[in-house]
């Protein structure tokens, strides 16, 4: 066991001496992680094997959710590693064989302005209602976002914040508000339970992670609360504001998709789409697309013409609103990302490179 716990926290001790944002183990495969958004194999470590993989998570893993990996064959635990390093834990199988993925937490929230975020988010933090989503593909940063969010509240305001989630990646300390942190399957047994708690409570503000079972089952109970005066943040794992509300559409059932509509044109306050890219001379920079709901945006939603959001967000950047690809642009222009790099991440390169020239 020695011998693993030697493996275990050296290779630990790397991913936080390179400043990496992940660690990959799998068996059959050298260790790799994430640097800048690049992958870079560990070439010094030799080949992970089966029962070093098996034992090395066994170490951190309670019996419980030893049980639950080897019936679900997939669990996402949060632990203190190596010391004091916090990492988001994805453990699952592939080919019936251990694979695990480290994505290191840093260990304190950080504000607005060293996140370079849009300062338009500001303003996010002083609505009394409606809902705001937060999307990305994994990796995107979309909890580092919401966590700024949250604290400058808490730093700002008078309110009673929750959060629901699966599991809780950042920590807060309750400032001028108070902030209360419900892990789903330990703190509340589903998060359909947790949602119909906040409908019956005070709530101000109500902080939603990437919801991974019961979507269609939470989203009614999400717009209704939305309704009321709480402001509910909301993370999706989606590239694109279009895929995000069509990801939610597709969860209602046709009868009730016309009504669905209209209320998620109601409640809607405004979409961020996030991606990282790697910043030339090192680092990573955030490209974001930004939906503002107005008249023209609400309108869209309701008739469910989505398609047409992209040209409403490309007419209305006076508003603040901002398309994924001109964002990308700007950062090539400024010379923050190089063209190769933000093209791999446009969603749409014929119109990047129309856009570019």
């Amino acid at each position: 066991m020695e011998v693993y716990n030697i493996l275990f926290n050296r290779l630990l001790a790397e991913t936080a001496k390179r400043n990496a944002s992940d660690l990959h183990l799998s068996v059959g495969s050298i260790p790799v992680i994430r640097k800048d958004g690049k992958l870079v194999k560990l070439d010094q470590e030799k080949i992970i094997e089966q029962e070093t993989l098996k034992q090395i998570v066994h170490s951190f893993l309670e019996d419980s959710e030893k049980e639950k990996l080897e019936k679900e064959r997939d669990i996402t635990v949060v632990k203190v590693l190596g010391g004091h390093f916090r990492f988001k834990i994805n453990i699952y199988y592939q080919k019936n064989l251990l694979a695990v993925s480290f994505r290191l937490i840093p260990e304190a929230i950080r504000d607005f302005s060293l996140l370079e975020l849009p300062p338009i988010l500001e303003n996010f933090t002083k609505a009394e209602g409606g809902l705001l989503i937060i999307a990305g593909p994994y990796g995107s940063g979309k909890t580092t976002t919401t966590g700024a969010i949250i604290e400058k509240i808490n730093n700002d305001s008078s309110k009673r914040i929750l959060t629901l989630e699966d599991p809780i990646e950042i920590q807060f300390v309750s400032k001028n508000s108070v902030v209360e942190q419900r892990e789903i399957g330990k703190d509340v047994p589903n998060l359909v339970d947790g949602l119909k708690y906040c409908q019956n409570e005070d709530i101000d503000i109500l902080m939603v992670g990437e919801i991974k079972q019961d979507f269609a089952e939470s989203l009614p109970l999400i717009f209704d609360i939305a309704s009321s005066n709480c402001f509910v943040i909301l993370e999706i794992n989606a590239d694109s504001t279009v895929r995000v509300i069509e990801k939610i559409l597709e969860a209602i059932p046709p009868a009730k998709l016309e009504s669905a509509r209209t209320i998620l044109a109601d409640v809607l306050e405004g979409i961020i789409v996030q991606k990282l890219l790697p910043k030339q001379g090192g680092g990573l920079v955030l490209a974001p697309e930004i939906l503002l709901v107005n008249s023209a945006i609400e309108s869209v939603i309701r008739e469910g013409k989505i398609k047409q959001i992209p040209t409403t967000i490309q007419t209305s950047g006076g508003e603040g609103m901002i398309s994924m690809n001109q964002s990308l642009i700007n950062l090539v222009n400024s010379g923050k990302v190089s063209r190769e790099d933000a093209m791999a991440e446009s969603g749409n390169k014929q119109d990047f490179q129309i856009m570019i020239k």
